[in-house]
């Protein structure tokens, strides 16, 4: 035991007075008969101490590691105990009408995106559709809580299946396809599939190495970001600081044009119109569910009575065109959802399908809307110009909100925050040598942020490119080296930006990438971009940790902590050192750290800044989506 008679984190304990084993405790063996001298399993040390203190069985003293957040999704093969062969699947689709199957992936994908609703309430809705006898198979399968039965991408992918091979409405005289048994078979297909490429690539290209990412990196980073959380609140709060405050109030900087203008000029649609048809289209999908009346967006106050029109041609596509898009050669690809990213609503006529309300949530809030300003602008030189200097302006105010959260923290804990022309000024005079974005510090820890908008490729989201996801890792690379020269330039003149003498305590300096748009963390790709880092000769001093890379999210999740939680500093330190260093922030501060956190105050009220401009637009309330 630790000094004054407590166990510290990890010791076990045996219960038993000091000098004493346990050699004489066995494990009871049903039926045996024993006799003297016989051997038997002993019982060890099975009890440890939690951080609370707690003394608990030693499988629940562990701390978290990065697979207990990781779960695999039921087959065909599992389900009913032989794998459906893909012309099954083709067959049972051929026998189903496209919005028929479209209806019931739409309806699970807005369950899995509803606030409140868990896993296990997602997969009973499937279970309820089973009979009795494969209900109590799959029970069993679920019961480690290791396994899902509804996965996001897969019913993504039975959504693209449908397009390419279900009919508009059922023939006489033929009976109904299973869509359950679509929806199984279309797992088993993407498991062919993998295995297909695994036959076609050499070993090296099947593990996670230092070379072009091989198939199963490639294929991490495309679930990931098809399973990826999303706030709703956050993502409001970043779009209307960024497109509609920031633009009014730094309107003399340089870097920064009229985001509303811009939007208005290129598209036609008052910025406005497009938050409130963005809001009602998510609400509706996640209150009400999918399938939305056509005259909902109509139905609100807009500018004009052409502009619901001209938002539902920016996002919405007819039942034909998703299939034209699905049978394309270029888009066969099993990863690859662009079309369902860019228009994640079907236009029937009377009515609208949303496919999946976060897909909404980001075509509307994401980085989307830049291409929507660049496709109107046009494609001269001029325009090009143009498109460039409006998407430095996102960039740029991007590094503004990323800087704002951290200054709620260092206000609130006593840290110091630099920001780039200060870091510039000090660091690099006269010289115009780049540094990283923000600095914070305590005096004795440094953490040093770069801020980007570097977003993944198509190829690499789709997995069908190593060259593409090898090229976005470059990209962040280049980031790298900004912290790298910052840090160096800190140990030589930290005195300079700081304007006080330094201190004989020896400096720990934290490197973070800040992906404003998001990046798949998880322990292959924190691997892959550390290797890559180790390997260009970046960021490898003692006194500096490995690279960390963060969203706005998580920032937020700690700028919202309750009092006496932890700071950034406090969290790029924990998160070093524990079991899940590779894995992203959120896992570490929720899962391990066990952060108590709320929306962040400042957040919220940007949130409800585009909820007033929706209720200003809604006139009357929209028909129910139940039509």
């Amino acid at each position: 035991m630790a000094g004054g008679g407590y166990l510290r984190p990890g010791e076990q304990a045996t219960g038993l007075p000091p000098g004493m084993n346990n050699d004489f405790l066995t494990v009871p063996i049903e039926g045996a008969h024993l006799a003297d001298g016989d051997i038997v399993p002993t019982v060890g040390s099975t009890y440890g101490a939690r951080p609370s203190g707690l003394l608990v069985p030693m499988e629940y003293a562990r701390p978290p590691r990065p697979l207990d957040s990781v779960a695999t999704y039921l087959t065909g093969a599992e389900v009913s105990g032989a794998t459906i062969p893909a012309e099954v699947t083709v067959d049972h689709l051929r026998r189903l009408p496209l919005l028929e199957v479209v209806g019931f992936c739409a309806e699970l994908l807005g369950l899995v995106d509803r606030p409140g609703y868990s896993q296990d309430q997602v997969d009973a809705m499937v279970l309820n559709r089973l009979t009795p006898a494969y209900r109590r198979r799959v029970v069993a399968l679920l019961a480690g809580g290791e396994r899902v039965l509804v996965a996001p991408h897969v019913l993504l992918m039975l959504v693209k299946y449908a397009a390419q091979f279900s009919g508009d409405c059922m023939l006489p005289h033929v009976e109904r396809g299973q869509v359950l048994a679509a929806l199984f078979g279309t797992g088993d297909d993407l498991e062919r599939l993998g295995a297909d490429e695994d036959g076609g690539e050499a070993d090296d290209d099947l593990v996670v190495g230092t070379g072009v990412p091989g198939r199963i990196e490639r294929e991490v980073v495309a679930i990931h970001h098809f399973h990826r959380q999303t706030e709703p609140q956050h993502v409001l709060a970043r779009f209307i600081r960024r497109w509609t405050q920031l633009p009014v109030e730094l309107a003399d900087d340089p870097d920064v044009v009229d985001l509303p203008a811009e939007f208005r000029a290129a598209v036609g649609v008052c910025l406005d119109d497009f938050i409130a048809a963005g809001v009602l289209l998510h609400s509706v999908a996640i209150s009400r569910g999918p399938r939305v009346p056509r005259n909902a967006v109509a139905q609100l106050d807009l500018a004009d009575d052409t502009v619901a029109e001209r938002i539902l041609a920016l996002i919405a596509r007819s039942p034909a065109e998703l299939r034209a898009w699905a049978r394309d050669p270029e888009h066969i690809s099993p990863w690859e959802f662009s079309h369902l990213e860019q228009f994640p609503v079907i236009d029937c006529g009377d009515h609208l399908w949303v496919i999946r309300p976060d897909l909404v949530l980001q075509r509307f809030f994401g980085w989307m809307p830049l291409f929507d300003v660049g496709a109107g602008l046009g494609a001269d030189k001029d325009a090009g110009r143009q498109r460039s200097r409006i998407q430095g302006c996102v960039e740029h105010l991007s590094e503004v909100y990323a800087r704002e959260t951290l200054q709620v923290q260092a206000r609130r804990h006593h840290l110091r925050l630099f920001a780039e022309a200060e870091l510039r000024a000090a660091l690099s005079p006269g010289q115009g040598r780049k540094t990283c974005d923000l600095t914070v510090d305590d005096g004795r820890r440094w953490a040093v942020f770069e801020v980007t908008s570097s977003r993944l490729q198509r190829a690499s989201v789709a997995s069908t490119s190593a060259a593409g996801l090898d090229q976005d890792i470059d990209k962040l690379l280049k980031k790298v080296r900004q912290l790298d020269a910052t840090i160096s330039s800190l140990r030589l003149r930290e005195a300079a930006l700081t304007g006080q003498a330094v201190s004989s305590v020896p400096r720990q300096y934290f490197p973070v990438l800040v992906l404003a748009e998001g990046f798949p963390v998880n322990p292959i790709t924190m691997t892959m971009l550390r290797q890559r880092t180790a390997e260009a000769g970046l960021l490898t001093s003692d006194d500096t940790n490995e690279l960390e890379v963060v969203d706005g999210t998580e920032l937020e999740i700690i700028e919202g902590a309750a009092f006496g939680e932890i700071t950034v500093l406090d969290a790029l330190e924990a998160k070093a050192g524990s079991t899940l260093s590779r894995a992203n922030m959120r896992d570490f501060l929720l899962r391990d750290h066990q952060l108590r956190s709320r929306t962040p105050h400042r957040v919220a009220q940007l949130a409800h800044v585009a909820y007033e401009i929706t209720e200003r637009a809604a006139s009357r309330p929209p028909a129910t989506g139940a039509a």
